[in-house]
């Protein structure tokens, strides 16, 4: 990573970089790097990633991490970084640093810092990214690969919760067809809050290395069951996580796609994410257990029963 940014011209030397660690997740290794006064983030995939079941995936994400920021810089610069550097010999990407203060929205959300303006925000930025990618013919066969995407999302979240629970894997396996076989907008593929950095002066949704051109309905559902999560996790801001969801939802459905899909489709895909992060590969880490099952029965009986539209899951956990 020191020699990716010095190849760059980012660093007079190696030496001359003050590093420090960053939350990467599961899947990368991430870096602040300060050069004098200039600070970087410096990001390289990891080929199998940090869970304790064997999770494999191809590094080359990278690289349509790259190629889907830069890409949605052109629709909307103001809701992500700048990519600065793309090293394929050492599989590193630089970008931009945020601005001084900001902070990532899942940390704000779990200390029950709630703004649902936020939520709004995300909802427009969504709104403009589909629209976009949806107009622009060279998008379909840029992010055309979603194999990442399947290796990151579809088999470790829907295919391992429906192995645990064979009651409504067929639901979930018939959610799994239908969107594999609608492929219209880009979709970043981990549109939650731990890839949202938010300050004063506006937000950033970062991590795209599983974009690829699919179904639109992942992106909203994606956001919608991290909100649940929280909500189940932390009563007492439960009814602020709903209204950001409902500012979310709203502001997405007024400037999105002209297509709306259907709110059970929705329901659908957002009980069995919530599901996938209680039996997934990647469950989430701030549930206890009796939260755990609580959100199991939500979203197998939202699954079970056919859940008509996103609201019956929320007056579920209030139940």
């Amino acid at each position: 990573m020191a020699e990716a940014l010095s190849v760059a011209g980012l660093a007079p030397a190696t030496e001359a970089v003050r590093w420090l660690a960053l939350a990467g997740g599961v899947s990368n290794d991430v870096f602040l790097a300060e050069v004098g006064t200039q600070r970087f983030v410096v990001k390289r995939a990891l080929a199998t990633l940090r869970v304790a079941q064997r999770w494999d995936a191809s590094p080359e994400r990278s690289f349509t991490e790259a190629a889907a920021i830069t890409w949605a810089g052109r629709a909307s610069p103001e809701h992500v970084p700048t990519i600065l550097a793309v090293d394929r010999e050492r599989n590193v990407i630089v970008e931009t640093c945020a601005p001084d203060g900001w902070q990532n929205w899942k940390v704000l959300l779990l200390r029950g810092e709630v703004d649902p303006g936020v939520g709004a925000e995300l909802g427009a930025a969504l709104a403009v990214w589909q629209r976009a990618s949806a107009a622009d013919p060279t998008v379909a066969e840029r992010f055309g690969d979603a194999e990442a995407f399947r290796q990151l999302r579809v088999d470790p979240f829907y295919g391992a919760s429906a192995a645990r629970n064979p009651a409504v894997a067929d639901q979930i396996d018939r959610l799994v067809r239908r969107m594999s076989q609608n492929r219209s907008v880009v979709v970043h593929g981990d549109y939650s809050p731990k890839n949202v950095l938010t300050g004063d002066s506006g937000s950033w949704v970062i991590d795209w290395e599983v974009a690829h051109y699919g179904d639109p309905v992942f992106d909203v559902a994606f956001l919608l069951h991290h909100l649940l999560c929280k909500a189940i996790a932390l009563p007492e801001s439960a009814r602020e996580l709903e209204e950001t969801a409902r500012a979310f939802l709203d502001t997405y459905t007024d400037r999105g796609p002209s297509d709306p899909m259907p709110s059970s489709y929705l329901a659908g895909h957002t009980a069995a994410l919530l599901l996938a992060r209680i039996d997934g590969k990647s469950p989430v880490e701030y549930l206890s257990s009796s939260q755990r099952e609580v959100g199991r029965r939500v979203a197998v009986n939202a699954l079970a029963d056919g859940a008509e539209d996103v609201s019956e899951l929320w007056r579920m956990i209030h139940v």
